[in-house]
């Protein structure tokens, strides 16, 4: 069965950041640390390269925990830091979360790939001429071709819309076939496209100002993203109304809902 989903208009984008402030004051701490959860696990493979892989596949239990975790505070309740673990214990889901870790790596993966071809000259500059930075920069600069990094911006455009609603789409909603959640992550953007640039925009400006200031406020800013962003799937894929049962190991399916 296909994935339904509602169409928004440009001004939600703005509600739905509203609707998470409301959230996080309610306890902006425990969000706050979750969040530098989330980027200390990421940071593990530059220091342990070894744990990468672990690392990578982490990544989405860890975003389900956060969301789960946004989830109980619409139901008014309280939350805690370990309520970010929650989905490694769950039932039901992790073997979904443990192969959409596999499908977004091997995207990276490829990624990657595509980067090192289309820059592949402009690399062998820096590898050449390691010894000389100013060179290094020009030569550098006039061996990237205009045409190249459009194309990587649009891949890589493309690799977080296809992932963006993916993980509350696998924990949530309990989809298994990694590819129908990708094509309605897509096809979520494509409809939604006015809600979601608004979504982007006021993202994008709001971690430029951060940037002028230290990216300290990075710490409340993007916390508030993660929660709005979960407020925008609520409201794009029509989430029931049911509470969580905290003392059940299943993943909830359903939950009270933003009314967006």
């Amino acid at each position: 069965m296909a994935i339904e989903l509602r169409v928004f208009k440009a001004q939600s984008g703005l509600e739905w950041f509203k609707a998470a402030w409301q959230i996080f004051k309610s306890q902006p701490g425990t969000f706050i640390f979750m969040h530098l959860f989330i980027i200390i696990v990421g940071f593990i493979p530059f220091l342990m390269p070894l744990l990468q892989i672990p690392a990578a596949l982490a990544a989405p239990f860890l975003i389900a925990g956060f969301y789960r975790a946004v989830l109980a505070k619409l139901q008014g309740q309280k939350i805690a830091l370990a309520d970010i673990l929650k989905p490694f214990s769950e039932k039901g889901t992790r073997l979904g979360l443990f192969r959409l870790g596999l499908y977004q790596m091997a995207a990276g993966i490829l990624l990657a790939l595509a980067s090192s071809v289309l820059f592949e000259d402009a690399l062998l500059i820096l590898q050449e001429n390691a010894q000389n930075p100013e060179l290094v920069v020009e030569q550098f600069i006039a061996a990237i071709q205009p045409a190249n990094v459009i194309l990587f911006i649009s891949l890589i455009a493309v690799y977080m819309m296809a992932f963006a609603f993916a993980v509350p789409l696998v924990y949530f909603k309990k989809k298994e076939a990694i590819f129908e959640v990708i094509k309605a992550s897509l096809l979520s953007f494509w409809h939604n496209f006015a809600a979601l640039g608004v979504f982007g925009g006021i993202l994008s400006v709001l971690i430029l100002i951060s940037s002028l200031l230290s990216l300290i406020p990075l710490l409340i800013v993007m916390p508030i993203s993660y929660i709005a962003f979960f407020i925008a799937y609520q409201a794009i894929f029509q989430l029931n109304e049911e509470n969580i049962d905290q003392n059940n190991d299943e993943p909830p399916s359903s939950h009270g809902q933003f009314n967006a």
